[in-house]
């Protein structure tokens, strides 16, 4: 077990293969939750689980690489301002790694369209920049739709009310999913809507980036 400093205040536990859940400081141990215990038994075999159900090619492959391959940590988070969070940082050589939370029991979410539900079924996020940076797909609960932003809106004709954002880059890029199941971008500067088909085509073409060892990004759209 180690304990570091969180990039932006507080403190990481991180826990590997042979030490015990219960040697987290009483700080992080309320992080354990269920779903976390549940992966911890057999990380490797959640991890390939969830590849076997991937709701895409990419995302497939990205998990299959890391169950077969890569490795992983557990990592436990509590800012200084008092946010935590706790996953599973899988690496492997050769593509980018990311942090991968469980996913969250007795999901209900009503907005959700039904190839995001799926999604959410198999994990509840993944972040590629590290606790507290933007960049990485967020959970399923706590999506703004557009409407919350005074933007003036140009590309891709949604609807606004029904648009929702539930993943972010590094550059301020959103990536966003409609109530009818289409998936795409937002670039924050010009506020274009950039749509790259179902929001199963979005989740692959993230994962696409992962594989290619690049952070995804609304720029690296060709």
């Amino acid at each position: 077990m180690d304990v570091t400093d969180e990039e932006f205040g507080g403190m990481m536990v991180t826990l590997e293969q042979g030490d015990s859940l219960k040697s987290a400081p009483r700080s992080h141990r309320r992080l354990v939750t269920p779903e976390i215990e549940a992966w911890w038994a057999d990380p490797v075999g959640a991890i390939r689980g969830v590849a076997d159900r991937a709701v895409s090619p990419s995302m497939r492959l990205w998990f299959r690489r890391m169950a077969e391959v890569g490795s992983w940590q557990l990592q436990l988070h509590k800012a200084a301002h008092g946010a935590t969070r706790a996953g599973y940082y899988l690496s492997c050589p050769g593509i980018r790694g990311a942090e991968v939370g469980p996913p969250p029991a007795n999901l209900v979410v009503n907005h959700l369209p039904s190839a995001l539900s799926n999604y959410y079924n198999l994990i509840g996020y993944v972040d590629w920049m590290g606790f507290g940076a933007a960049g990485g797909l967020d959970g399923p609960v706590g999506h703004m739709p557009l409407t919350a932003f005074k933007f003036d809106y140009r590309g891709a004709a949604v609807d606004l009310a029904r648009t929702f954002v539930f993943g972010w880059s590094p550059s301020g890029g959103m990536i966003v999913y409609t109530a009818d199941g289409l998936g795409g971008w937002l670039n924050q500067g010009s506020h274009e809507i950039r749509l790259l088909g179902s929001v199963t085509d979005t989740i692959d073409w993230v994962y696409g980036e992962l594989l290619a060892d690049r952070c995804p990004d609304y720029f690296s759209l060709r």
